[in-house]
């Protein structure tokens, strides 16, 4: 990713060139090629999208609607219902269970996060309220996901097997949401900007671990071997 720097210093000032550094060291100190990746997409997005702003000069304020009819509520309605469906795994028992993980997984980001932005009580948070309001929420789903997955009948070595793929990225939703609830880049009326800002990143996220999931479905070797489900009356047993 190049970045101006005379450029965005002269068009946007210094908060636009402290925000640019701050992807660069950020991206120069982290070394996992994963955590680079993700940085870069979020990084590039909103770049792109303040930059293209400034040069129509439109001096755009979120509003609480476009916070309800967030992007991320469509990707995810997309992903359960087009995409999840058509994906295959390594054998026929693996694309059954995984396709089943991943729907539950989704299902518990939608209803936790559109459960949130309609309370509302977001609104009236302060930086830390803000920020600890969204660390409640990230746990909640994350153990609503993890026990509608077991009682489903998924193996618990998947849910395992996906709750550390998941623990990689967690971590890095953190530290973005933490410096966004922090940031004064973001201030704006009722935390619009900022709620608006930390969906884009929790979008983001989401996306790159639905394309994680048949590497950790591929890292899976002999533990699920004659463990069966039932699919449309069919008992499909993994050999």
């Amino acid at each position: 990713m190049e970045i101006d720097v005379f450029k965005l210093v002269g068009e946007y000032g210094i908060i636009g060139f402290l925000f640019a550094l701050l992807a660069m060291i950020t991206t120069a100190i982290i070394k996992s090629s994963w955590i680079t990746t993700i940085w870069n997409k979020i990084i590039d997005k909103y770049v792109k999208n303040f930059v293209k702003k400034k040069s129509n000069g439109i001096n755009h304020e979120i509003s609480e609607s476009e916070i309800i009819n967030h992007d991320i509520f469509n990707y995810i309605d997309f992903w359960m219902y087009s995409k999840v469906p058509t994906f295959e795994f390594s054998t026929e028992y693996r694309t059954i269970i995984f396709r089943k993980y991943l729907t539950i997984y989704l299902k518990c980001y939608r209803r936790g996060i559109l459960e949130f932005v309609q309370k509302k009580e977001y609104q009236d948070m302060d930086q830390s309220q803000l920020w600890i309001g969204f660390l409640d929420l990230k746990n909640k789903i994350v153990t609503d996901y993890e026990k509608e997955a077991l009682d489903s009948g998924i193996p618990s070595i998947i849910i395992l097997k996906m709750k550390s793929k998941n623990n990689e990225t967690i971590s890095l939703t953190i530290d973005l949401i933490e410096s966004i609830s922090n940031s004064q880049f973001y201030e704006g009326d009722k935390n619009f900007l900022k709620v608006y800002s930390i969906l884009n990143i929790i979008l983001s996220i989401l996306e790159n671990m639905i394309s994680n999931s048949e590497s950790v479905c591929n890292s899976i070797n002999g533990q699920l071997k004659g463990l069966y489900t039932i699919e449309n009356g069919k008992k499909i047993i993994e050999h």
